[in-house]
């Protein structure tokens, strides 16, 4: 395990992360730390203070500010899995969304990368879709969401898909994720070998989750999160690689005309001298 210490004012944060290396270079000091999952924060007052080896541990950490939309038909659950995921609440009496609505929320995916989500709800209301196809564009990831007990809800993502497909998103950086909600329902009318494929044929991650339960909730954005952030980095190196490219093909362009101007130069100068003689 490695372990991250933050001051906040007078409590110590650890947060655990999986790594050998630091498992073994720190063990034996594992009963003064408080264990959790990556995205929660431990607060302990009684903190060994003698213990200055953690504290040497000096992080580089990445931000990467994403945005982040989830599109669907009214009532598939779209605002239940984004308060689930920020506050780890759910209200059964929740009101549709009108229009769209936005919140933030911060997520390490591991010790060095940390995630600034910018989290997009749309209604699910046909009169609201052009306005809903106006907040995909730069979207760095689009959660499609239907209702596992609802067949008329999966026969509705072709809409879906259509409307991602007319909102002009850049597809090498956009990633697209199906999510089927209401797991924990035990009459349900969409199969889930059905919903794979579907999700197959249109080049997405399938996955099934429950707001109600909280099922698969977190492991959602992380899985998004971290296709986000290899998207994002496979785009920076194929544009430095144009780049070289672009340069390469301007130097030799160069060279080709330099040796044309110094055959030109050449040729002058000799006609020059024959008409001397």
């Amino acid at each position: 395990m490695s372990y991250l210490k933050k001051n906040f004012d007078s409590k110590v944060i650890l947060d655990v992360y999986r790594n050998p290396t630091f498992e073994d270079q720190y063990r034996g000091i594992n009963n003064n730390l408080v264990f959790n999952q990556p995205q929660n924060y431990s607060y302990r007052e009684d903190y060994d203070e003698q213990n200055q080896s953690i504290s040497d541990v000096e992080l580089n950490i990445t931000t990467y500010p994403l945005k982040l939309t989830l599109i669907g038909n009214t009532n598939v659950g779209k605002t239940s899995i984004i308060k689930r995921f920020i506050s780890n609440k759910y209200d059964s009496k929740g009101m549709s969304t009108i229009a769209v609505n936005c919140q933030d929320k911060k997520l390490k995916i591991d010790p060095y990368t940390e995630l600034n989500m910018q989290i997009w709800d749309t209604a699910g209301q046909e009169r609201f879709r052009a306005i809903a196809r106006g907040y995909l564009r730069e979207s760095n990831g689009i959660f499609i969401v239907f209702d596992l007990s609802d067949q008329s809800s999966f026969d509705d993502l072709s809409l879906w898909m259509e409307e991602i497909s007319n909102s002009d998103i850049d597809d090498k950086i956009c990633v697209k994720m199906l999510i089927g909600n209401k797991f924990d329902c035990e009459n349900k009318e969409v199969d889930e070998t059905t919903a794979k494929n579907f999700a197959e044929e249109n080049n997405m991650k399938y996955l099934n989750v429950s707001a109600k339960d909280g099922v698969n909730i977190i492991s959602m954005f992380e899985i998004m999160g971290n296709a986000c952030v290899n998207a994002l980095k496979e785009k920076e190196k194929n544009d430095i690689e144009n780049k070289k490219d672009s340069s390469i093909i301007s130097k030799k362009a160069k060279d080709a005309n330099d040796s044309q101007s110094i055959r030109l130069k050449r040729h002058h100068n000799a006609t020059k001298e024959k008409r001397c003689c």
